[in-house]
């Protein structure tokens, strides 16, 4: 058999046998997904009863200080922090170092972004977004003191290969992470920013919008400014809520405050590695559906190829009876 047959034999043997791995890719993909699109889902619920929470407990106290300071408020001006941003938490919580994990800093010196990629390829363009988008960030903000955090090695080495300050980097989350696994991350950031390594802390990572989709993100994190405060006055009757505290309100905050930070960054790892899910299926899918296009066009030129030699035989086979008579 020519050796053009046995090659092309060869190359549509070799494809099938990728795409047969692409497939088992995209199902295992697809089979993250569909665990960490859950616990997503449920997360979102309950970050967003903990905002509710934590709005109602603090809003009172703060609408009375700002009355008591004989300070200006109304619904609009305090939704957009107008009046908060002065405002001394130390004044009107008893909340210790708690206190400054809502407390802006007076100086901001060094700003931090952790930076949520992943550790491997394989993932569409999940890693290349990311660091395509954090390079732009890096580049309008270029008169700040930028301090990365990166979870990820794949953005971590992208980072460091840039001569840009990464002063912490972890890798090796599992697909499916869990809040515990998370705890080192957030222990470390926390201290960072308790000890001035770091004045404000953004998280950048890749929302999950559908498995065809996903955008990037950057949200403020440190300190912790993402929390409604409402006037009492202007709530509905349906949107009243009552808590009975025990043993009381700072005590409660202490306890709930370091939650909140906790459950950010672990609801953005889970929205991250959602994404990462989400752009390998579909990168895996595409392979596949390239791999059963190769072997399309390479099963045709084998046929071609068997036909040329079947055409050039007879002919040899009739040439030679020719010559015989």
């Amino acid at each position: 058999m020519p050796a053009s047959l046995l090659d092309l034999k060869r190359k549509i043997a070799s494809v099938n046998q990728t795409g047969q791995i692409t497939k088992a890719m995209q199902m295992v993909s697809a089979a993250k997904l569909s665990k960490t699109q859950n616990l997503d889902q449920g997360f979102v619920l309950f970050d967003q009863t903990m905002r509710k929470t934590l709005s109602h407990l603090m809003s009172d106290r703060i609408i009375r200080h700002l009355r008591k300071e004989n300070i200006s408020f109304n619904q609009e001006n305090l939704a957009n922090l107008e009046n908060l941003a002065n405002l001394d938490y130390a004044d009107v919580f008893n909340l210790g170092i708690v206190a400054d994990l809502i407390q802006p800093r007076k100086e901001v010196k060094n700003v931090g972004y952790l930076v949520i990629g992943g550790d491997r390829g394989l993932v569409g363009s999940y890693n290349s977004t990311i660091i395509k988008n954090m390079m732009q960030v890096f580049e309008q903000r270029q008169n700040q003191n930028i301090k990365v955090l990166a979870v990820g090695s794949v953005p971590a080495q992208f980072f460091k290969k840039r001569n840009l300050n990464v002063v912490y980097e972890y890798s090796g989350i599992s697909d499916v992470p869990t809040f515990n696994e998370i705890r080192p991350i957030v222990s470390t950031i926390v201290k960072m920013y308790l000890d001035g390594v770091i004045d404000e802390l953004y998280v950048c990572h890749t929302h999950f919008v559908n498995t065809l989709s996903s955008q990037f993100q950057i949200e403020k994190m440190l300190p912790i400014a993402d929390i409604n405060i409402d006037n009492n006055e202007e709530r509905t009757d349906r949107d009243q809520l009552d808590f009975m505290i025990k043993p009381d309100l700072d005590t409660v905050l202490k306890k709930l405050l370091p939650q909140f930070a906790r459950t950010m960054i672990y609801g953005m790892i889970l929205d991250a590695k959602t994404a990462e899910h989400a752009s390998s299926m579909t990168a895996m899918s595409s392979a596949s559906d390239n791999a059963k296009d190769i072997v399309s066009d390479l099963t045709t030129q084998l046929n071609r190829a068997r036909q040329a030699q079947i055409t050039t035989e007879i002919t040899e086979i009739i040439s030679g009876a020719n010559a015989l008579n």
